[in-house]
């Protein structure tokens, strides 16, 4: 707001002490359009991280710690001259996740036992001949295991997945020399056995799992949320997508966009409820392209206004003057009046009315039909009309007065500070304004319209742990 700094002590600039007088410079025709022209669909692409650590305990506590034969620990007797026993005991994760496709490999240790016997009538009818493998005294056996799961998200927020074993190996082979017969391949067949039917455990577990609810909380801050000093922000989404998920670093991350038309105003009542649209799925994408409509209404920005100058000094030929109070209104045909009262050495209120016009390219916003009045009880006036249409004037339309642009790009660390911030004790957002424009206003008789272009970037963080 310097630039009404500027004008008010080029007002000062011809005061005395005398009577109210009024002043007015003429008037200039500007025609505008009764509406401001439509904007492009805004872009909204959030790159979302997960903690590692906190979905992989939970992973951990699902996942069985041990398989075992059946009938563990007696033996389980597949035909009548041959049993055997098994256990295996996973260790810890080694996680992969690219492009949905999750990749979970452990090394785990196996022991094994297994016996002969002669059979007649379908009977055992000498005593069991047995060996082992990582039994004590010896450690047990080492195997490698692998599973995968390829999984997506349809249109309704349902999880799909689909598991399967991608290797079982043997590191350590166990050969039973006391009869024999090398229990390896079995045992590698049985613990394979044994992870399908997890995998198709997990698969039956995850398919049809609904994400919508988690997606709705985030959903309450797109109805409408306040933007610092600056009004309150409505999302309106029309299409949602989705990236795809991947695990680097001991986080998990994956893209959220929505095409949306969002909308800026001074009304904080609250909103309507939204539904979720469709969800599409594809690559994942970053930044934020908006182009935002802003209604204001008067009593909004005279407060924004207030809060922003009123109570600034200045020094004026060694005396101190005091912006008192700024009000604007509108007052038709797309015209505003600014009125400023002043305290100090002087006591004057002094009117500013034309119809704001705004330079895209400039980022300036003139009147060039500006007209202005001064009422002061101790003002005199030696301003002759000719002075009236030179200097003040040429001052005030060759000056943006009211840039709403320069007032929102000094403020730009109160709005970045909205973007990083929390959103529970878990959640929280991180981003910066990389590019703010006006690019269109218009004045009516209740609200002002403001347009605006913004680039941002912002990401969301969860770290899955409660404080």
């Amino acid at each position: 707001m310097r630039h009404t700094l500027v004008f008010v002590l080029t007002v000062l600039s011809f005061w005395a002490c005398s009577p109210a007088k009024k002043l007015t410079a003429p008037s200039v025709t500007v025609a505008l359009p009764d509406s401001l022209p439509p904007l492009p669909q805004s872009e909204i692409d959030i790159p979302i991280k997960l903690a590692g650590r906190p979905l992989l305990a939970a992973a951990d506590s699902i996942f069985p710690s041990a398989f075992t034969s059946v009938g563990w620990p007696g033996y389980l007797q597949p035909t009548c001259d041959f049993r055997y026993k098994y256990r295996f005991v996973r260790k810890g994760f080694n996680v992969r996740c690219i492009n949905n496709f999750l990749s979970v490999r452990m090394e785990c240790d196996y022991e094994v036992a297994g016996g002969r016997s002669l059979c007649a009538g379908g009977k055992p009818v000498s005593p069991w001949i047995s060996g082992y493998c990582g039994f004590d005294p010896e450690p047990m056996r080492k195997v490698d295991l692998a599973f995968a799961t390829q999984f997506s998200i349809s249109p309704d927020y349902k999880i799909h997945t689909l598991s399967r074993v991608e290797q079982v190996k043997a590191l350590d082979k166990c050969a039973m020399s006391v009869f024999s017969v090398d229990m390896t391949q079995l045992i590698m067949d049985s613990i394979r056995s044994s992870i399908n039917a997890f995998c198709r455990i997990i698969d039956a577990s995850a398919n049809g799992l609904n994400v919508a609810g988690y997606l709705r909380q985030m959903a309450r801050t797109w109805q409408k949320t306040p933007i610092g000093p600056y009004g309150w922000l409505a999302i309106n989404p029309l299409a949602m997508r989705v990236g795809t998920l991947n695990f680097v670093r001991d986080t998990f991350a994956l893209s959220l966009g929505i095409s949306c038309r969002p909308e800026l105003s001074s009304d904080k009542s609250p909103a309507k409820q939204i539904s979720l649209p469709p969800l599409n799925s594809g690559s994942n994408r970053n930044g934020i392209t908006l182009y935002l409509p802003a209604t204001y209404e008067y009593a909004f920005l005279n407060k924004l206004l207030n809060d922003s100058i009123a109570g600034k000094t200045f020094d004026y030929k060694g005396h101190q003057e005091t912006i008192k109070e700024l009000a604007i209104k509108g007052i038709g045909h797309h015209q505003l009046e600014l009125r400023v009262d002043l305290t100090g050495w002087h006591e004057a209120r002094f009117f500013l009315r034309g119809t704001p016009v705004v330079d895209t390219a400039k980022q300036a916003l003139t009147v060039p039909d500006v007209s202005f009045s001064i009422e002061s009880g101790d003002l005199i006036v030696r301003m002759v009309r000719t002075v009236l249409r030179g200097k003040i004037r040429r001052t005030v339309q060759g000056n943006s007065y009211l840039d709403l642009a320069a007032l929102l790009k000094t403020n730009l660390p109160t709005i970045n500070a909205q973007l990083n911030r929390a959103i529970t004790p878990y959640l929280h957002t991180t981003g910066e304004i990389k590019q703010l424009k006006l690019i269109g206003l218009l004045a009516g008789e209740s609200n002002l319209y403001v347009q605006l272009f913004v680039q941002a970037e912002l990401s969301v963080t969860d770290t899955g742990l409660t404080k």
